[in-house]
């Protein structure tokens, strides 16, 4: 197995599995394009390759926690758990060692690999591939599981069309061709010893397949569409003419397509197993292809007809098996059972009796599928309820809060409170449109630009002066934002890169030195009114500490800068003015992941200096003749923000990075533009503001998009904890740097508590109406592949981006590490 096989990495033209497809095209192998249904992640994949059955979305979160035993398949029936009971056969596996935690205690020898840590895109193959020329030599095995992770990594790391695909895709072919080299030796050694031995079956598939970013979760075709090949020394020169049965099967990239779930009965089908009982799939019977097949492909039906049928019976009562009944569906199963007998009992096998028998099986599958598929979910209706309805009750204190407020002295602000109303319950309602959700990119897009459009107006309108920079600047800040627009969705990214491939790099330089500028600006205003102090070594540590703060960052930015450059597997791809820094002596000795490491404690310095420089200015506003009034939270928080650009660009694609700058060129415009502007509407326009930056750097609502290829920067091994916090931070890193923008804004302001309401609002408000939508719409089409991943994204809006970070984390910075106390209070409190 291989985790990531899209179909047409082994049966497309471009395809590096030369074997297998010399295998194909000889007529000796059976290849088809496996439909997945989402979540097309590694779990619940395996479960259905394993089960026959539709995994639960709950799989796709349990995917990634790699110590978790909940997912363990051992009260599940499954085809290794039947295997491994025929005669205690011997069963060995190497790979993913996501299969040891499902299936425990079923493998006579395990060599795990980590299935996460997509940073690796060589040893973790290799630690596989060790084992055909030592374990599988040795014939002690009856089944072998080999599950390669290579493919995988690299198309996260770099795409479908990485430089690193093609090398891939032929050293695992080579490892196919030298396990099908091996059995072949060992099945004419037993074949000399038994004439009628039977031969060995190799089966390559991948459990999921890929989008045009390399990523996988969702439902599109890419993803969906994995590659089956069905390999064996036995197999003789066949064309699809010859198979015994004739489904008129659909194709795509050019094979006919099966459900993967279809590999369970056809293995319990050809090892005589049982089919575990719980199996949606059904025999592929392309497999056989004689009539001496057709007593063997009849069993294996009647098999699977019976499994299917039994399950059936649990959901509908009136479908009996064993005697007469009036359901149609029944009686179907009865007639194919008896033109099964008569072509068994029959002194001269009738082929024509024989193949009725086997169409009428096919279509009581078909009906047992149908119906099996409607009830596959089992949903606690009871349970859904009681959740809606204890997230709607929590919504209501925050409304109330809201509605109290709303008495405040706002005046003038009325068109943007109507239209934040009528924009809040808007979207709420598109949670009922898996249109809206699946483009709710759009409806941030528009409500953003009117928010800020009706804020320019509102406020020219109220100012007393002619303030004549306004609506500039109020143009500028909707033209930034269409321009992020076009380089995110519109291809103006692909353009701009296409002239020069240095144009890139020079975009990742221009963000960092900018951000840089716009820090050593923040760094010079932060005490520069501070000459009044009568102790002028205050002022001097405070200097010191500024340019301590200024050289970590630029350095951090450096290392980041080199990071990136590293990250390149063509290093002539790069400017030739930026190559000088991969020879930096501090970075020359350091591989990926120390350097990584390195960032990382570049950034925790940054953040206590800067801890030193708030405390020491807020020391010297005590030694000041005159008072200050100056609030030094705002300031501080700035440099905070300007700290994390850095790994910002780090934790993104290079070519995302563009987008730091534009979003720090908003901010310099918001500052002046939001001067007067009520709490609750910044709340307004920060919540917008974050949720553009999300899907402005590449994200959407399928967790297909979900990109892991930067969770593992400066990460040696696999932590879960670690790994789900960096992903994350690198997935919300634009929310979460708007978010901490509006910290800068609402340092001023002693108003935290409201601002943290109107966000909680929000997000609970569109978390109830999304639970009502989930439960409402529970059997629609879509929703498995557009409400469920909406709803795991929404949990991870409001608990981890609005709870977690927002309210606890910005809690503690603002309003107590970085929250600025006047001198005179600051005495008073050191008097008592």
């Amino acid at each position: 197995m291989y985790t990531y096989k899209h179909s047409d990495f082994i049966l497309g033209d471009n395809s590096g599995f030369d074997f297998v497809n010399s295998q194909i095209q000889k007529g000796i192998a059976f290849p088809f394009t496996a439909k997945a249904t989402a979540p097309t992640v590694t779990l619940p994949r395996i479960k259905a390759l394993t089960t026959g059955t539709i995994p639960s979305f709950l799989d796709a979160i349990l995917n990634i926690a790699e110590s978790d035993t909940t997912s363990s398949l051992a009260n599940h029936d499954n085809w290794v758990y039947q295997y491994k009971q025929q005669g205690n056969r011997s069963i060995y596996f190497f790979g993913d060692d996501t299969w040891i935690r499902l299936f425990p205690d079923l493998f006579t020898k395990t060599d795990g690999t980590t299935s996460f840590y997509v940073s690796d895109t060589v040893q973790v193959d290799l630690n596989v591939t060790r084992h055909i020329e030592t374990d599988l030599r040795d014939g002690q095995w009856d089944a072998a599981i080999l599950h390669y992770l290579g493919l995988d990594h690299i198309g996260h790391l770099g795409g479908p069309k990485s430089p690193l695909m093609k090398p891939k895709q032929k050293e695992m072919d080579e490892a196919i061709e030298a396990i099908y080299r091996i059995v072949q030796e060992q099945d004419a050694l037993k074949r000399q010893q038994d004439p009628a031995a039977k031969g060995t079956l190799m089966v390559v598939c991948g459990d999921h397949g890929m989008n045009e970013k390399g990523n996988h979760g969702g439902s599109s075709v890419g993803e969906t569409s994995a590659a089956l090949v069905f390999l064996s020394p036995k197999f003789k020169p066949h064309t699809p003419r010859s198979a015994l049965v004739d489904l008129d099967r659909k194709y795509i990239f050019g094979h006919p397509i099966v459900d993967q779930i279809d590999l369970v009965p056809t293995l319990a089908s050809l090892f005589s197993f049982p089919v575990p009982k719980n199996n949606l799939g059904k025999i592929i019977p392309e497999l056989y292809q004689t009539n001496r097949d057709l007593s063997d492909v009849l069993k294996g039906l009647k098999s699977n007809a019976f499994q299917l049928g039994q399950l059936l019976s649990k959901t509908l009562p009136e479908v009996s098996l064993v005697s007469e009944s009036a359901d149609p569906t029944s009686l179907l199963y009865l007639k194919a059972a008896q033109s099964h007998q008569r072509y068994l009992h029959a002194k001269e096998k009738n082929e024509k009796e024989g193949r009725q028998a086997i169409e009428l099986y096919y279509k009581f599958i078909d009906i047992a599928q149908s119906h099996l598929a409607n009830t596959a979910s089992d949903y606690s209706l009871n349970l859904m309820l009681t959740g809606v309805f204890l997230i709607c009750l929590s919504t209501l204190p925050f409304i109330y809060w809201v509605l109290s407020g709303a008495t405040r002295s706002d005046e003038g602000w009325n068109v943007c409170k109507y239209f934040s109303v009528f924009a809040l319950v808007i979207y709420a309602m598109s949670m009922f449109s898996s249109s809206f959700v699946e483009e709710e990119h759009k409806v941030w897009y528009y409500l953003t630009q009117t928010v800020l459009f009706l804020t320019i107006v509102q406020r020219m309108r109220l100012s007393r002066l002619h303030v004549t920079h306004l609506p500039i600047f109020g143009l500028c800040e909707m033209v930034f934002l269409r321009v992020a627009t076009m380089w995110c969705h519109e291809g103006l990214s692909d353009k701009v890169f296409s002239l020069s491939e240095d144009i890139q790099w020079h975009s990742v330089a221009l963000t960092l030195m900018a951000s840089f500028a716009f820090c050593m600006k923040s760094a010079y205003s932060h005490t520069q009114k501070q000459s009044i102090d009568v102790n002028q070594t205050a002022y001097i540590i405070q200097t010191m500490i500024k340019i301590t703060f200024v050289l970590i960052v630029a350095i951090n930015s450096i290392l980041v800068f080199v990071y990136k450059m590293r990250s390149v597997t063509d290093i002539s791809a790069i400017p030739v003015i930026y190559r000088d820094l991969l020879d930096w002596e501090l970075v020359k000795p350091l591989d990926q992941v120390q350097l990584g490491k390195l960032i990382y404690n570049y950034q925790g310095a940054a953040f206590f200096v800067l801890l030193g420089l708030f405390y020491v200015t807020q020391r010297a506003s005590l030694m000041a003749i005159e008072e200050s009034s100056e609030n030094k939270s705002k300031a501080t928080l700035e440099l905070f923000l300007y700290s994390l650009h850095p790994l910002v660009v780090l934790l993104n694609g290079t070519q995302n990075a563009i987008l730091l700058f534009i979003f720090t060129l908003q901010f310099q415009l918001l500052q002046t533009t939001l001067l007067t502007v009520p709490t609750w509407l910044i709340s307004v326009i920060f919540t917008c503001l974050a949720h553009c930056g999300f899907f402005l750097t590449g994200h959407t609502n399928s967790l297909a998009s979900v990109d892991l290829s930067h969770a593992y920067v400066g990460v040696q091994e696999y932590n879960p904890f670690v790994i789900g916090f960096l992903t994350f931070c690198s997935n919300w890193s634009g929310g979460i740097w708007w978010m901490v923008a509006g910290w800068v804004i609402m340092a001023e302001r002693e108003d935290w508590f409201h601002h943290l309401v109107i966000q909680s609002t929000v997000f609970s408000l569109v978390l109830s109406c999304l639970s009502i939508s989930v439960t409402v719409l529970r059997e629609h089409l879509f929703i498995w592949t557009v409400f469920s991943p909406k709803y795991l994204y929404q949990i991870s809006w409001t608990c981890l981006y609005h709870w977690l970070v927002q309210t606890v984390v910005g809690s503690i910075l603002v309003q107590y590490v970085f929250k600025w106390n006047t001198g005179r209070s600051a005495l008073e409190r050191e008097d008592s």
